[in-house]
């Protein structure tokens, strides 16, 4: 099922994501000039993403058009973190559908660590 198939309001994982150094290491291969040992907040953004999309189907000509991320809290990105993505909104004008998604963000402790907005536009057919 693709992400035009919910609702507002579904939420999926919660995902449980670390920047071991596995995923450090992999990370650093596919972004161009990173270091194995400090990433951006976007690799969590990233990795969060990846497991959403094994669980939710991209649909075809889906584009990405914005990103947001707001951390309140710093926190060793070696960490456990936990990922809680949900559809904030959904809507749709001239038959294309833009979907809002906002990633909590916390620690093991349930401590709000920040959150992400992403929003993706999943164009009509001939649109």
């Amino acid at each position: 099922m693709g992400f035009s198939s919910f609702e507002s309001g579904h939420k999926f994982g919660p995902y449980k994501i670390s920047l071991d150094e596995k995923t450090s290491r992999l990370y650093s291969k596919a972004i161009i000039n990173r270091d194995i040992n400090n990433h951006t907040p976007f690799a969590i953004v990233s990795i969060t993403f990846g497991k959403l999309l094994k669980d939710v189907e991209l649909e075809e000509g889906a584009i990405h058009l914005s990103q947001s991320i707001k951390w309140e809290k710093i926190f060793d990105e070696k960490q456990k973190i936990i990922a809680i993505p949900k559809i904030e909104s959904k809507t749709e004008r001239k038959n294309n559908i833009f979907i809002k998604i906002k990633i909590y963000y916390s620690d093991e402790s349930n401590i709000k660590l920040g959150e992400s907005i992403s929003t993706i536009l999943i164009a009509s057919e001939g649109g």
